[in-house]
């Protein structure tokens, strides 16, 4: 994607740091219960790219299911570790993408046709939660550029200048990027 991209999808014109611009709203590419089934698809989807990132690095599948036992959602996360280690990838990013949009498609009934924007937004709250990283560990900010510096976007470093002003938690800060990305994209 280029510098100061803009994308043009049903009448709303999202800029490049994810605002909607004025003017007339055409029907919503998402319903209110398909974007709330697939905020919930955010956070296993984070559990995906975690456990993925740890299978790449060679992590047992009983070393990280003993991390998730005991812990709130355990069956889903359990169930996450299993299908992770199962799956073939490559990379972890795409393969958490392709998790997202496995699971939009069955928990909200979001066709792969229609998941795009949606996975899109998904991918701005894997940023959010990359960058939280990096500042929680003390990382000045210079380092979460260079983590996504392929991407040389005015969209990734405006993310990652909002993770760095803010305080929140991880998972409110990642929640609040897909919700701001998805706001306009909704009814």
């Amino acid at each position: 994607m280029n510098k100061g991209m803009l994308i043009l999808l049903t009448g709303l014109i999202i800029t490049a740091t994810g605002c909607a611009s004025s003017g007339p709203k055409k029907q919503a590419l998402y319903t209110q219960a398909e974007t709330n089934a697939m905020t919930l698809c955010i956070g296993m989807s984070d559990t995906a790219w975690t456990v993925a990132n740890q299978k790449s690095r060679g992590v047992s599948k009983e070393k990280m299911k003993k991390q998730y036992q005991g812990r709130p959602n355990a069956q889903i996360n359990m169930a996450t570790v299993d299908k992770v280690y199962n799956d073939k990838f490559k990379y972890s990013w795409d393969y958490t993408v392709g998790f997202f949009k496995e699971c939009a498609a069955n928990m909200a009934k979001v066709p792969l046709s229609r998941s795009n924007m949606a996975s899109y937004c998904m991918q701005n709250a894997m940023i959010a939660g990359v960058a939280h990283d990096h500042k929680s560990s003390g990382a000045p900010k210079s380092k979460a550029y260079a983590y996504f510096a392929k991407f040389n976007n005015q969209t990734v470093n405006g993310i990652i200048d909002e993770v760095y002003r803010g305080n929140g938690r991880r998972a409110e800060t990642k929640l609040a990027v897909w919700t701001d990305c998805m706001k306009p994209l909704g009814p």
